[in-house]
């Protein structure tokens, strides 16, 4: 029922937890959560009425409008935060999501946060640390031909300066197969950037210390 990325999301989320699933679309990871007695209840949210009228036929499909209430809501903005234990913001890009926790407006202390960036996963890693957020665990998830990052994400208040391999590699495993190939697709594409600052006469230094940090992070894993 649900894509590679959406069931390593459920994977991520505490048993009996209360849901917040953000841009919920068809709420599909919702029903999910519910049947399969991961959660006791889920708000679907969604910034737009057309995916959240799609949302409420599917929950009325499986009969579960007692345990999945959808609102609609620009990120977290309208989205009530008592008893809330997970918030699940997938498939958008990691600018969207960095918009999302900046105009949260109420703590996100003590919530399990499960991210899956579409996109500009470094941008979104490098704004959790430096605003307070630890990176608790991180895995890829192959879904057709592309490989998708999705973390699990606590803040801490703890601002940090993260170093350019966690930048672009975050708390993934390398052991895992998908997580190498991810870490060789940063690799390929910060050499891509370095090469194109070079032949263009430009500084190229930063590229180099994080192609540099990323390749023995992988040489590490492959001796």
């Amino acid at each position: 029922m649900l894509n590679p990325r959406l069931e390593a999301c459920a994977k991520f989320i505490k048993n009996g937890a209360l849901v917040c699933d953000v841009g919920t679309d068809h709420a599909l990871l919702a029903v999910h959560l519910i049947t399969q007695g991961i959660a006791e209840s889920v708000i679907a949210s969604d910034i737009g009425e057309g995916p959240l009228l799609a949302a409420q036929r599917t929950i009325q499909k499986y009969g579960l409008s007692e345990q999945i209430s959808t609102i609609l809501s620009d990120g977290l903005v309208n989205v009530p935060s008592e008893g809330l234990t997970d918030i699940v913001i997938a498939g958008m890009g990691g600018e969207t999501m960095v918009h999302i926790l900046e105009t949260c407006p109420f703590s996100l202390e003590n919530i399990n946060l499960v991210l899956q960036p579409m996109s500009k996963a470094d941008l979104l890693r490098k704004w959790l640390y430096e605003n307070g957020f630890a990176i608790e665990k991180e895995t890829c998830i192959k879904d057709g031909k592309f490989l998708y990052a999705v973390m699990t994400v606590l803040y801490t208040g703890v601002r940090e300066t993260p170093d350019p391999a966690c930048i672009r590699l975050g708390k993934m495993d390398l052991t895992n197969p998908d997580c190498l190939a991810y870490a060789q697709r940063q690799y390929d594409v910060v050499c891509m950037s370095r090469d194109g600052r070079k032949q263009a006469g430009m500084d190229a230094s930063e590229f180099e210390e994080t192609a540099e940090a990323i390749r023995l992070a992988m040489e590490g894993v492959r001796k």
